[in-house]
């Protein structure tokens, strides 16, 4: 039988701690309304120990989350003087654990390329850092996900003096008593019952409310309902020329990667890079193992094409003949979450540069390293504001998030990079997984404003991951496509059977229904063509053919998004 404890701290918000798990409260009405509902949900009794740092109170939820007296199990028991107690109740010592299973698609926004890494051993990796106690440590959620979730302070406990006068009185008159309560604690009892009163009602708002919260439309959303339709095509992609204006033969069983930067081709020990633009071979070498990762990126502002395989990384920088190699640190975690790529191994931090790795400054004990770009590193706790910090310069500005509504709180950050934040808010004691309504939120890093907000629920998107494009045109998380460069919300496809795919360019390839289709503007085109990128801007497709045949077509004249 789980126990629950309930702490006032002197910040003035109360801090619930079950199952390991602390969570903060504006009250402590909140907290026993969100443990009746958990007793309820687990039909169980769930005994609660409430702690103002003063005295403590036993109460006990049945299973229909009604509050009875639970008598303490000791007759006397001071709770200032019980060691034990005391080390049992102390909030900080059961750590949260804020949405572990946070996986996130900027580690491999190729068509091919992923990280490998397992799991466990990130999650492994992520408490190792959030338990971490020096200066030059910081918490992770998972790694580049997000800050971790704050842990609930000590509640200080002060020691009631007690006047010599009043002390005889009490030796004269002791405590009455009601099966070991005594008075002030039922006081305290009465109070909690009240709590229980205001908050247990439903607090219905009509979904017309001004107090409900609200999705800020955009003139460009498209309206799903009505709009999106489901079409024939003739063409190998919609909006492109049929005719090839190159084309290149590879090996029946090579592996394909595509980007603006160039077409990645790996035939067994044999890796070849070819011209986006014309076709033919900028590079070709061996290589000892399959790449786990690619990526187009900007290094030392120069825009290049960068591979990972095992322990080495290459970057084909624009102009370049051959690649740059970088020998990575031991255990090194890479992601691309911005235009440039950050690279984490243990508490160091450092990026890629035209003369090898860069060190990175580590920021300051209680953030979480997000992305890299335009010489920025952005970090935050998780109660934000995001800091922003030239690694060349040292300057650091701050970005505080726009609150889409009052009472809502971060409860996952989904993705920081590529100029947007996106997170996710809830009302207290909302999680990833608990079914509340929340809002999914971009937020602009440039001022911290709202770009665009989504009312959803945590079934939909609670433990999704935000999937960029080739490009930097489109993303999505769960059934919902943004535009990426606005922000903007441009399709709700939940309520159709529409599953979305990672972008290329604006063209997201997707299923609907059975059906396999590139969807482009307002139109879902049935197709069985492997669209590998969008490159030049939009004005070239690259396709694998099934004849084992890279192609390259460009955009109709009169084409636009349909």
């Amino acid at each position: 039988m789980a126990r629950a404890l309930i702490s006032v701290s002197q910040d003035g918000f109360t801090y619930l701690t079950l199952n390991g798990a602390t969570s903060r409260y504006s009250d402590t009405g909140q907290a026993m309304t969100y443990l009746g509902d958990y007793a309820r949900e687990t039909a169980t009794q769930v005994p609660v120990t409430i702690d103002d740092g003063k005295q403590e109170v036993d109460v006990l939820l049945d299973e229909t989350g009604k509050i009875a007296p639970a008598a303490p199990a000791s007759p006397t028991p001071p709770p200032s003087t019980s060691k034990e107690d005391s080390s049992s109740s102390d909030p900080s010592s059961s750590a949260p654990s804020p949405a572990n299973a946070n996986t996130l698609a900027e580690e491999s926004t190729t068509t091919s390329a992923k990280d490998s890494a397992p799991a466990d051993a990130e999650a492994s990796q992520a408490k190792d850092d959030a338990e971490a106690g020096n200066g030059e440590d910081y918490p992770l959620g998972t790694p580049f996900s997000g800050p971790a979730a704050p842990s609930a302070p000590k509640v200080k406990r002060t020691r009631v003096r007690k006047h010599s006068s009043r002390r005889n009185h009490s030796r004269r008159n002791p405590p009455q008593q009601l099966k070991k309560i005594t008075v002030p604690g039922l006081v305290l009892i009465g109070i909690v019952i009240l709590m229980i009163g205001a908050f247990v009602i439903p607090n219905i708002v009509p979904a017309g409310s001004q107090d409900s919260p609200q999705t800020i439309e955009s003139e460009k959303q498209i309206n799903p309902a009505s709009e999106l339709s489901v079409d024939k095509t003739e063409d190998i992609v919609p909006g492109f020329d049929n005719s090839p204006k190159w084309e290149t033969k590879i090996a029946k069983d090579a592996s394909v990667t595509a980007s603006d930067r160039g077409v990645l081709v790996v035939d067994g020990d044999t890796l070849e890079v070819l011209d986006s633009e014309t076709g033919k071979t900028r590079y070709s070498g061996k290589t000892s193992e399959a790449p786990t990762f690619a990526v187009d990126t900007i290094i030392d502002g120069k825009p290049a094409l960068l591979w990972q395989a095992g322990d080495t990384a290459k970057a084909l920088i624009d102009g370049a003949d051959k690649p740059k190699t970088y020998h990575l640190p031991e255990n090194a975690r890479i992601t691309s979450a911005g235009t440039s790529v950050l690279i984490k191994s243990g508490n160091r931090l450092s990026t890629f540069g035209a003369d090898g790795l860069v060190n990175v400054p580590t920021p300051e004990s209680g953030s979480t390293p997000m992305a890299i770009e335009n010489d920025e590193l952005f970090s935050s706790d998780w109660n934000g504001p995001v800091k922003a910090k030239n690694i060349k310069s040292g300057d650091e500005r701050s970005i505080k998030l726009e609150a889409p509504a009052d009472g809502l709180q971060i409860i996952k950050w989904v993705s920081t990079g590529h100029g947007k934040a996106v997170t996710l808010w809830g009302e207290q004691g909302a999680s990833t997984n608990s079914g509340h309504r929340i809002q999914l939120v971009v937020h602009s890093l440039e001022d911290g404003s709202i770009l665009s907000t989504v009312t959803t629920t945590t079934d939909i998107v609670g433990e999704m991951s935000w999937v960029r494009g080739q490009g930097g045109k489109r993303a999505y998380i769960g059934p919902y496509l943004f535009d990426l460069e606005s922000g903007l919300l441009l399709m709700d496809t939940s309520s159709k059977d529409i599953h979305l795919s990672e972008p290329r360019g604006t063209i997201v390839p997707c299923t609907v229904g059975e059906a396999s289709c590139l969807l482009a503007g307002k139109h879902a085109y049935r197709t069985d063509t492997n669209l590998l990128a969008l490159t030049d801007d939009g004005a070239t497709a690259i396709v694998d053919g099934n004849d084992s045949t890279i192609r390259a077509y460009e955009k109709t004249s009169d084409s636009g998004e349909k």
